[in-house]
């Protein structure tokens, strides 16, 4: 004969049994996530944003080169001592349940090495020491600091392809015959593509068209120097450097007869 009530027993020791079995699994799971959090390593590291200083340099500074536990991530003092390399301004970090490891960096451009100072000059105008950047302009010649202040705060105007197309720069102020100077904002750019621009400070903004004003103009074929400092009735100046050497050689042949009549 069954006893009245028993079956409820049962149910309630089945209940017990399941709420049990179900707190293992539910601490099982939270130590094997405890255990595999604390023994977690880097498995991955990602850079992003930086163009000119290099990754390993952000690795090493970052103290992760060996790919250390997750846990000991100190990301406050990482992101310090990246941001203090000389062109990066700010840091993001961001790190992955599976290892994986992400730096974003914000990083100021250089604008070319002063060959003055030996130094290179960020679009921030600040200058950091030689350490062998390459693709940029140099700044081969002193330049007043109120002129040269102007120069960087044009250049950040300027499309970053098209500064790092220029191999060098030269202040050239333009001056009269009797050596007064008369327009003291002038430079000369020698680009790597072998033509020569002519530019001041007002109109430095007119280097943005130089793509398109190279394929106009034909300058891949027709080398020589554009004026986008003098830009008349939206027409081009532009001169040839078969013609400047064929105007150089009549003038010096104009010299040689007029010593030769002096002579006679």
């Amino acid at each position: 004969m069954v006893k009245k009530g028993q079956p409820k027993k049962k149910k309630r020791l089945k209940l017990r049994v399941n709420v049990v079995l179900k707190l293992l699994l539910f601490i099982g799971i939270v130590s094997a996530l405890i255990t595999y959090s604390l023994n977690l390593r880097i498995k991955n590291i990602y850079i992003v944003g930086n163009n000119t200083t290099k990754d390993v340099e952000i690795i090493e500074m970052a103290g992760i080169k060996d790919y250390p536990l997750v846990k000991n991530l100190k990301v406050k003092k990482i992101k310090n001592n990246i941001n203090s390399l000389p062109l990066i301004t700010n840091t993001k970090i961001s790190i992955n349940p599976f290892g994986k490891i992400t730096i974003k960096v914000e990083e100021t451009n250089i604008l070319f090495f002063y060959k003055y100072n030996n130094k290179y000059i960020t679009a921030s105008n600040e200058s950091i020491e030689d350490k062998n950047y390459y693709g940029y302009p140099t700044l081969i010649n002193f330049t007043p600091d109120t002129i040269f202040d102007k120069l960087v705060i044009g250049l950040t105007k300027v499309d970053y392809d098209i500064i790092r197309m220029i191999n060098e720069i030269e202040y050239t102020p333009y001056k009269s015959s009797e050596g007064n100077i008369i327009d003291d904002e002038l430079f000369t750019l020698k680009m790597n593509d072998g033509n020569t621009v002519m530019i001041d400070i007002v109109n430095i903004k007119n280097l943005n068209k130089y793509e398109t004003i190279y394929a106009s103009l034909g300058m891949d074929q027709n080398k020589g120097i554009v004026y986008l400092d003098t830009i008349i009735d939206e027409r081009l100046l532009f001169t040839s450097y078969d013609t400047i050497k064929e105007e150089t050689e009549i003038t010096e042949e104009e010299k040689e007869n007029k010593e030769e009549q002096k002579e006679q």
